[in-house]
């Protein structure tokens, strides 16, 4: 039996605890799990630090908190902030009067890493910030260094910086290193695909500024979109010549021929200035001129004249500042700075290290660049998901493998020891197993239809660097069926790993593979989970996904806790609905990130608040190979939208936070939904619990976006709606407390125009519509919902649930009792009528007994902080 339980965590957030039964089950009181900005230190007051160095972190002063640019193109309407006069002070010892061997240092940015790993033992810490040179210290904190060897402890900047080479090149390849390097690369095939990209760029005349396509700015609507295009319009013109240019100084390294770097030379001294054109919108455009002309410097420092150096070094300096006053004393705050982390931040570490020793301001960078990471990378948290969604997060690949790489080149130390990345490698696999579709979770999910060859790609760093086989059958899996599939990352911008594997000589590893694996995996920090049936075979897989957040809805999240998808053979079933247009755009705002777009409650009609404060969380979990569960809480996830960031934005781009569109405040005191992974039948049972303060009304949503659905109402005991996508089915019948008003419709609430995304020749495609049921019920304090769910192949028709005369429930070899009633506790009693297993849950702890093993899970906070 393989079990994956959850464990006791902390949190610094007010909570109750409301005592049901002689059991405890956590209520929160607090508006927001997590902040845009930084609200609390780290490490926390009596917190436990055992798995890697400590890092010192604490909140900006009040004055200098800011939420930055709203969006691309509003850049100019952030806070001002004169950041010259931020300084802080820490000191720590093992004295809480900080007499005895104190270490004490001053520090412009907001957070501190000692130069060496503190000895095991209790702590003591203060913050202050200093102003008119006067410290005003924090309370006293205290924490403990846990006594474990196998911590991560990664060296100090000195140390990085005694083994940064004095010579060119350094960041893509080694100067001493750099013949060898040409030999061994001429027998891997990703030699070939640069060489093959670098002489087709050799006939191919540069495209300009000028070529920018401004045709559709008159028919757009508010500054939002006029931006939003010129963004995307000037990327499609500087992304290409950026990956042109790219393989020509890839190439030269490949080769040292110079008719490469000399058109490469020519090229990025054409660009230099092209972020100064009044069409060029948006940080990637600015960090990749800043890219190409560190990139030139370094590569090709031998070929350079020193008039063109200085050019460079010039150019250089003016971009890696600019990127520089942004980042600091607020990225290091900020939740997730999406650009930042996607990559702006690798560009400007990538230029710190080729000028360093020879650009004065690279010192600073470097420090900045290095110590940031330490602090708060490479994950958001340490369950190693990732918040903001399943498209989104190739767009980190670069940096999450060519940053630390660069460190473990530089230093001999092992930076992918860090133990995020091992959880990262589940999120990866868990949220998108082979030739699938993914969990569905973020901005542009619907683009995900299978691992695309960036995650191969990552997936295949990961499993070389860490040692992970299921990582590496992942990969050997994949490019069994297509060879060449990691051919199509090349020159991505974000994501193409394919220097990496001509610097890299490990092999993927053997062991245990996929099958090993167990069915399902939680990430109660980022709020995610996901099941599945059969990892061998995808066609007959039967899978499903969850998510609750203590994020909320905030960057590429949606506000969809508390909802799941389904899917048979790779593909989606029951699943979010909605297109990703832009990242504001009225249709993505209502349609897609909004609550209707979403296999979860509506309440009273009204859907989750926008922004952090839409949060849900996982109070508990099991796995096992017999049995899965999830509790989800989403019970403080609605109201008004009062997030500042997000009032904003929505003023910007015409969206309304309206009663009318689905925000407004609730009575709602409790929305728990539990789910239950019943065995590899394709059964799952989901149970709602709900609660308000006046009757109100509850309305449950389901979507499908490959074809229509299906709804049989004949059923006196529950409605019957099937989704189907070809080769599979999820058969869903829905128990409910009393009679529901159902409505199925093709339309969105607000249609989905394309006024952003044109193709090379200027057409706009037509995006699809999409199927929503609606299920509402008549007003009620207190409302319960029971879902059996079938996912199976078409091929096999579902049998329905039997009624007994008892009332139990008799469904894929299982035997369910549940509580559909307003009065009494909520609850349900499952067990297999084939294994010995089975859950109990009365509205307290649940109970899990299997095999004569019983397992009580309580509400178990997880572990958060900003």
């Amino acid at each position: 039996m393989k079990n994956v339980l959850a464990s006791v965590l902390t949190v610094t957030v007010a909570l109750s605890t409301v005592n049901v039964q002689g059991q405890s089950v956590i209520k929160l009181t607090e508006p927001t799990l997590m902040h845009e900005t930084r609200m609390t230190p780290n490490p926390l007051d009596k917190a436990t630090v055992d798995d890697r160095s400590v890092s010192f972190q604490w909140p900006l002063p009040a004055e200098a908190r800011q939420e930055g640019a709203p969006m691309d193109g509003f850049e100019s309407e952030a806070k001002k902030i004169d950041k010259n006069k931020l300084a802080y002070k820490i000191r720590y010892a093992q004295d809480v009067e900080f007499k005895k061997s104190a270490v004490t240092a001053e520090t412009r940015w907001p957070f501190y890493n000692p130069e060496k790993p503190l000895t095991p033992g209790v702590w003591y810490w203060q913050y202050a910030y200093v102003k008119d040179g006067q410290p005003q210290w924090s309370k006293v904190l205290q924490f403990t260094v846990g006594n474990n060897p196998d911590k991560f402890c990664p060296p100090s900047l000195k140390e990085v910086l005694a083994k940064v080479p004095g010579t060119h090149p350094r960041v893509l390849v080694d100067q001493n290193h750099w013949n060898t390097f040409v030999k061994e690369s001429q027998s891997k095939i990703e030699q070939q695909w640069y060489l093959e990209r670098a002489d087709k760029t050799l006939q191919t005349p540069m495209k300009s500024v000028k070529d920018i396509n401004t045709s559709q700015v008159k028919n757009l609507r508010n500054k939002m979109q006029i931006n939003s295009y010129l963004t995307r319009e000037s990327r499609r013109i500087i992304d290409r010549e950026e990956a042109n240019t790219e393989s020509l100084i890839r190439a030269w390294l490949l080769t040292q021929n110079r008719r490469y770097a000399d058109e490469a030379i020519k090229r990025v001294f054409t660009m230099m200035d092209w972020d100064k054109d009044k069409n060029v919108k948006g940080d990637f455009n600015a960090s990749t001129l800043l890219s190409l002309c560190s990139m030139l410097y370094d590569s090709c420092h031998e070929l350079l004249t020193d008039t063109q150096k200085q050019q460079l070094l010039a150019s250089i300096k003016d971009k890696g500042n600019d990127m520089y006053h942004h980042f600091h004393n607020y990225m290091e705050n900020h939740i997730a700075e999406n650009h930042i982390w996607q990559m702006t931040l690798r560009i400007l570490t990538m230029a710190a290290f080729s000028t360093y020793g020879d650009l004065p301001d690279a010192d600073t960078w470097v420090d900045y660049c290095y110590n940031v990471w330490l602090a708060r990378f490479p994950g958001l948290n340490k369950d190693g998901g990732w918040h903001n969604g399943d498209a989104y997060f190739t767009v980190n690949t670069r940096t999450l493998i060519e940053v630390p790489y660069l460190y473990t080149r530089l230093t001999g130390f092992d930076f992918f020891a860090d133990p995020w990345y091992q959880g990262n490698v589940m999120y990866t696999i868990f949220q998108q197993p082979p030739f699938s579709k993914s969990g569905g979770n973020g901005s542009s999910h619907q683009t995900t239809v299978r691992p695309n060859s960036i995650r191969i790609g990552y997936l295949d760093a990961l499993a070389r660097l860490t040692g992970n086989t299921y990582a590496a059958d992942f990969v050997r899996r994949t490019l069994k069926a297509q060879p060449d599939y990691l051919k199509k990352a090349v020159l991505s911008k974000a994501g193409d790993l394919t220097w990496f594997r001509l610097q890299c000589d490990k092999p993927l590893p053997e062991g245990p593979g996929l099958t090993a694996l167990p069915a399902g995996y939680v990430f109660p920090a980022t709020g995610l989970a996901s099941f599945q049936t059969n990892w061998d075979r995808v066609g007959s897989n039967a899978m499903w996904s969850f998510r609750s957040s203590p994020y909320g809805s905030t960057s590429h999240a949606l506000a969809n806790q508390n909802a799941f998808n389904t899917f048979f053979g790779g593909k989606p079933l029951f699943y979010s609905s909605g297109h990703h247009i832009e990242f504001t755009d009225v249709h993505s705002m209502i349609c897609h990130r909004g609550t209707r777009a979403h296999n979860t409650i509506m309440v009273n009609g009204m859907g989750q608040r926008i922004g952090t404060e839409g949060y849900g969380w996982i109070p508990r979990y099991y796995v096992s190979d017999k049995i899965g569960y999830v509790l989800g809480d989403a019970s403080n996830a609605y109201g008004k939208v009062i997030s500042p960031l997000w009032l904003k934005r929505g003023a910007q781009s015409d969206v309304h936070y309206t009663p009318e569109n689905g925000w407004d405040d609730v009575p709602l005191k409790t929305f728990r939904r539990h789910i239950v992974h019943l065995g590899n039948t394709g059964y799952i049972f989901i149970y709602d619990e709900l609660e308000a303060a006046e009757p109100i009304t509850w309305s449950y949503l389901l979507h499908t976006v490959a074809k229509p659905m299906t709804v049989d109402k004949t059923d006196k005991h529950y409605i019957h709606i099937q989704a189907t996508n070809g080769g599979g089915a999820s058969d869903a019948y829905l128990f409910s407390t009393g009679p529901l008003q159902t409505k199925t419709t093709d339309k969105f609430f607000v249609p989905a125009e394309n006024w952003l995304r044109a193709d090379d020749k200027g057409n706009f495609k037509k995006y699809d519509n999409h199927w929503h049921f609606t299920a509402i019920s008549e007003k009620s304090k207190v409302y319960r919902f029971a879902t059996i769910i079938n996912t199976h192949a078409v091929k096999h028709p579902a049998k329905a649930p039997e009624i007994l005369p008892d009332g139990r429930i008799k469904a894929g070899g299982w035997m369910i009792k549940v509580n559909l009633e307003a009065e009494g506790a909520p609850s349900f009693f499952i067990r297999s009528m084939k294994e010995t297993v089975n859950i109990n849950y009365k509205g307290d702890a649940t109970v899990v007994q299997e095999d004569g093993y019983e397992t009580t899970l309580k509400d178990k906070m997880p572990e958060l902080e900003i």
